[in-house]
């Protein structure tokens, strides 16, 4: 079943962040429990300084960067992304995402509910 989530300050309505890792959130938009069968929809905040998990798997990212600035790296080659920008992260590709400047990065990611 569809549904809607309104942004309510740095969240959204009916959605707990979690931490993941070095002070970062993840908040889950869509996922399993609302009803989600094949894409789930999270939206992480990495605070200045950090770095998400350097990590290679078999399932592709499709992510949005919201808010701040990164350095992205897809094995091997950094590159500099911010507000509105797009990265597509391919099956297998080794990928981490580096805070810049003092700003926490805000960005929304997909990935498949059964990972």
């Amino acid at each position: 079943m569809g549904h809607v989530r309104r942004r309510v300050g740095d969240g959204w309505d009916g959605v707990t962040p979690t931490a993941y890792g070095n002070g970062s959130e993840r908040h889950v938009l869509a996922g399993r429990g609302d009803g989600a069968t094949q894409v789930e929809l999270r939206v992480f905040r990495v605070p200045p300084g950090e770095a998400t998990a350097r990590e290679r798997h078999p399932h592709e990212h499709a992510i949005l960067v919201l808010g701040g600035r990164a350095s992205v790296l897809l094995d091997g080659a950094e590159h500099e992304v911010g507000p509105g920008d797009h990265v597509f992260v391919g099956s297998m590709e080794e990928h981490r995402l580096t805070v810049l400047g003092d700003e926490a990065l805000v960005f929304a990611c997909t990935a498949p509910v059964d990972r």
